[in-house]
C-alpha cells in the first residue's frame, strides 16, 4: 500500500474539524515550496565584496600589457 493510499483511507475516518486541521497543514507545506526561491545570479552577485585598492583595474590592465595612459 502506497503513503497515498494509507493517507486516503485515514481520511475518511476523521471528523470536519480534523479535516479543516489536515487541510491547513497541507496548505502550509505547499505554501511554502512556492514562497522559497533560490536566489537569483543578480542577488548573489549584489552580495560579492571586492578589497582592493582604488587603482586595481588599472594595475590589473598594465599586468596585462594594456595601454593605461590616463586620458
Amino acid at each position: 500500500m502506497t503513503t497515498k493510499q494509507m493517507i486516503k483511507e485515514r481520511l475518511e475516518n476523521l471528523t470536519e474539524e480534523q479535516l479543516n486541521q489536515i487541510n491547513q497543514a497541507i496548505e502550509e507545506l505547499t505554501g511554502n515550496q512556492d514562497s522559497v526561491k533560490p536566489p537569483s545570479l543578480m542577488s548573489k552577485l549584489t552580495q560579492v565584496k571586492i578589497d582592493a585598492s582604488e587603482n586595481f583595474s588599472i594595475q590589473v590592465g598594465a599586468s596585462l600589457g594594456r595601454d593605461v595612459s590616463e586620458g
